[in-house]
């Protein structure tokens, strides 16, 4: 059976929701990705079989085809958008894997691109029962039924937490963690090799917005919950929302060959899993249980984990679920710290990833991401020049 490889990935910065990216269309962000990648590795846009793009909160249509449109590549060339909210970016991976394994693509660009700053506002049609009246707007669409429960992402991770019984304490002791470990691979400029400075506005943005060096629990300790009265999920503990964009190049072996590109990481294998929507976080628990019965790798020889996080009960969780260090999770921070920007977060993290076994010698990672709606998503990669 084929394998499907990945040559390597790029991201943008990541910024905040109105702030320094909030005036760059989604589609120009991943247009100049997409020509940066290709430019990286010396290939023309025509040995691009297909582009796979990810968008959670977009207006809507084909980003994917708009993106490389934009980018001035071949009208030949498809482009496939794909809505798997938060775990789209590792989605669009995985799909290309898929592609690559079956014969039908050789090779595939691969990621997802969001501006939360650009979210149209949405309204429900007058034949819908749950129209509300003429300018009176919906914050997002519907995950599961009533009869199931339709929570906030907010509020699952709230039930999370009363449920594992993990405090308050515990969650801003990790987001003050992650926000130390980004600060420090952004002073060694551990991810300058993957982040592609944008202009903005004839201001050119080369850094992470939501990093904060400073961060103590002094200041996590004055935020106030967000979903109850009393309640352990605040703004410190649950990542605030972001624009930003990566996309990454997957390849059969006879690609690498022909195009002589030296692949990263070799795809081992990719997962999707589902848990009850009320308890949306533990999405990545399922999807990474199912991960490891699959490829029947120890969880103790995986060299190192990114683990998107949404929120710290998240990462938490999946700590003491599996029962493995922490020094194994988010090496270099995680979306607390850097942000997460829905549509591109399962690609960032991968990303992240390959850099990880790359500068310290790792072999095995995975990469994992929940999903609203009670989902997960998962991959194991193996370094290539391990």
């Amino acid at each position: 059976m084929k394998s499907a490889y990945i040559v390597g990935g790029l991201r943008s910065p990541i910024g905040k929701t109105n702030g320094v990216l909030k005036n760059l269309l989604p589609h120009k962000m991943a247009a100049i990705l997409l020509n940066k990648l290709i430019d990286k590795y010396n290939i023309n846009c025509g040995a691009i079989d297909k582009v796979i793009l990810a968008n959670a909160v977009g207006p809507g249509g084909n980003i994917a085809r708009l993106s490389l449109l934009e980018a001035g590549w071949s009208f030949s060339i498809p482009g496939v958008t794909v809505d798997f909210q938060c775990g789209g970016g590792l989605e669009a991976v995985n799909l290309a894997a898929h592609h690559i394994v079956s014969g039908q693509c050789e090779m595939v660009i691969a990621g997802g691109v969001e501006s939360t700053s650009m979210e149209p506002k949405r309204q429900y049609n007058k034949n819908d029962p749950r129209y509300k009246g003429e300018g009176v707007f919906y914050k997002r669409a519907q995950f599961s039924p009533e009869s199931i429960g339709d929570p906030d992402m907010l509020e699952s991770a709230e039930n999370v937490a009363s449920n594992l019984n993990i405090s308050r304490r515990e969650m801003d002791l990790w987001a003050i963690e992650s926000h130390r470990r980004a600060a420090e691979a952004s002073k060694q400029k551990l991810l300058k090799d993957v982040i592609v400075p944008l202009s903005v506005n004839g201001t050119v943005i080369s850094y992470d917005e939501s990093i904060r060096a400073g961060m103590s629990l002094k200041l996590a300790e004055k935020a106030r919950s967000v979903v109850r009265k009393g309640g352990s999920i605040t703004a410190v503990n649950a990542c605030l929302t972001h624009d930003g964009a990566a996309v990454i190049l997957v390849a059969s072996k006879e690609a690498l060959e022909k195009y002589g590109l030296k692949p990263s990481a070799k795809i081992i294998e990719a997962v999707d899993a589902g848990v009850d929507p009320n308890l949306s976080p533990l999405g990545v628990i399922a999807a990474v249980q199912k991960l490891i019965k699959k490829t029947n790798v120890k969880i103790d020889d995986i060299d190192a984990f990114e683990v998107n996080e949404a929120f710290a009960v998240k990462v938490l969780a999946f700590i003491k679920e599996f029962n493995i260090s922490p020094e194994k999770v988010n090496i270099w921070g995680g979306a607390l710290a850097y942000g997460h920007p829905y549509g591109a977060s399962g690609a960032i993290i991968l990303i992240h990833l390959l850099e990880i076994l790359k500068k310290l010698n790792k072999r095995i990672g995975v990469a994992a991401i929940g999903v609203a709606g009670g989902q997960g998503a998962a991959m194991m990669i193996e370094r290539c020049d391990a």
